[in-house]
């Protein structure tokens, strides 16, 4: 007779039942969506394109953007070996110290840095890699969903890249990606799809999520505190899903 329980290690874990058609059914009723694209892979398609440039560039989580047409001599990097790259590397990145230094003139970096436990040791070798003068293009995660858990350590403010970032020459740039209500419609898409949701309410939130965004017409100024509303906290973005910057070595 073979028990219901399997015995690995040591430890007793229940033993995984195949899902029934009825669950199977059910499940893709809580979870249909039409949307087949996330709504925070845009804003990394903007900064892509915004920054495409020919010359050798070393893309860090390759994964996230389809980066070729804006990074024509791109070497890729990333921990999925599901994904095709030019190097794949461990779970946090540390495989980059083989990588020569001063070898790379452009770094892109996308949707990596919330998921490394300590954030200073991958940008300092980013540093060592950038030829100097060097840039670093990153985004990385501010007012968005856990994802990817337990590998989420870390969502970020302007503040926390500064100081990130405080031995590095300057920023060429440091903006939210996103504004206030289009925030709003991409964390609403995220609870569209890392939640079961009843059937009937999918297509209304869905609705909801492709048209939020359209209220940031009507926001005026944003400030980044309200313990003074004026020039002194003045923001391009109060509540963006990502930060992105560019860095100069």
């Amino acid at each position: 007779m073979v028990s219901d329980v399997q015995h690995t290690a040591g430890v007793q874990k229940p033993a995984v039942q195949p899902p029934t058609l009825w669950k199977r059914v059910r499940r893709r009723l809580y979870r249909f969506t039409f949307t087949k694209t996330k709504l925070s892979t845009k804003n990394l398609d903007r900064l892509c394109r915004e920054f495409a440039t020919p010359e050798r560039t070393l893309v860090i989580h390759s994964e996230d953007v389809d980066y070729k047409p804006y990074f024509p001599n791109a070497f890729t990097v990333t921990k999925r070996l599901d994904k095709p790259a030019d190097m794949h590397v461990d779970l946090y990145y540390r495989d980059l110290s083989k990588i020569p230094s001063e070898s790379y003139p452009l770094i892109v970096c996308t949707g990596l840095l919330e998921h490394i436990p300590d954030p200073g040791r991958i940008i300092a070798d980013m540093r060592r890699i950038l030829k100097p003068g060097g840039r670093l293009i990153i985004s990385a995660s501010a007012v968005f969903s856990f994802h990817e858990c337990p590998d989420n350590f870390f969502h970020f403010t302007p503040y926390g890249f500064k100081l990130l970032f405080k031995d590095w020459t300057r920023f060429d740039m440091l903006r939210g990606a996103s504004q206030p209500f289009e925030t709003i419609g991409i964390l609403i898409q995220r609870i569209h799809l890392q939640c079961d949701i009843f059937p009937l309410a999918r297509p209304f939130i869905e609705l909801l999520f492709h048209t939020i965004r359209f209220l940031d017409v009507f926001v005026v100024r944003q400030y980044e505190t309200r313990q003074f509303l004026d020039e002194r906290s003045r923001i391009d973005s109060m509540l963006p899903s990502n930060l992105q910057a560019v860095v100069v070595k």
